[in-house]
């Protein structure tokens, strides 16, 4: 999203949405790159599942020091490389099955770039370790899609009772319908909504699990 898109959509989100205007008008988003290399991400977002942002950047510099982020080495990790860098048996499991993947075939996602949001997200839960919130987040983070909204993220969830004064969180059909008032452009909405908790606005800042 170049600059000139955020700053159109942040206008046009303050019309619709007075509570999330005030805070848009509060703070200036943080510089913000889109994610390169399809395989890196994914993994960053699989370690980045129920962790801090600190743990999740701890554990992935470890990851990316171990495999230098290339699938085949990811798919040959050892149990005791795996331990040193931090990972559970399960998310392991994961990068391992992710990496054998892409060593297979490098160019295996390369055209998700050229799909819906509905049908990249119905690609990416066929991988093991991947579920919505993580292909949400590949959505938003690597693809630069404009209009995504993760409800079960935790992060989201709570930025959004403290600016709408909820006394607790809501059932998710009504974080839905909140954020229909920001379409079409629900991701801006979403990184003014992690900024405000003052943690760096990526997908980690959730931490959510895929299940």
């Amino acid at each position: 999203m170049t600059e000139a898109f955020v700053a159109a959509a942040e206008q046009a989100l303050a019309r619709q949405d007075a509570q999330l205007g005030a805070l848009i008008r509060s703070q200036k988003l943080l510089p913000r790159t889109a994610r390169s290399g399809h395989f890196a991400s994914l993994c960053r977002s699989i370690i980045g599942q129920q962790v801090s942002v600190a743990a999740a950047n701890a554990i992935f510099g470890r990851f990316q020091e171990q495999t230098q982020l290339l699938p085949a080495k990811a798919a040959a990790l050892t149990e005791e490389q795996s331990k040193r860098i931090g990972l559970s048996r399960q998310k392991m499991s994961y990068l391992k099955d992710l990496g054998a993947h892409f060593a297979a075939n490098p160019g295996i996602y390369n055209h998700l770039a050229e799909q819906t949001d509905e049908q990249v997200i119905a690609e990416l839960t066929a991988i093991r370790g991947v579920g919505t919130w993580t292909a949400q987040m590949f959505l938003m983070f690597t693809l630069d899609r404009p209009d995504v909204f993760a409800p079960d993220d935790v992060g989201l969830q709570r930025a959004m009772m403290r600016l709408y004064g909820w006394p607790e969180l809501p059932a998710k059909k009504i974080l839905l319908a909140q954020a229909e008032h920001w379409r079409p452009y629900r991701s801006v909405a979403s990184l003014h909504l992690w900024q405000s908790l003052d943690v760096v606005p990526l997908p980690e800042a959730a931490g959510k699990t895929d299940s």
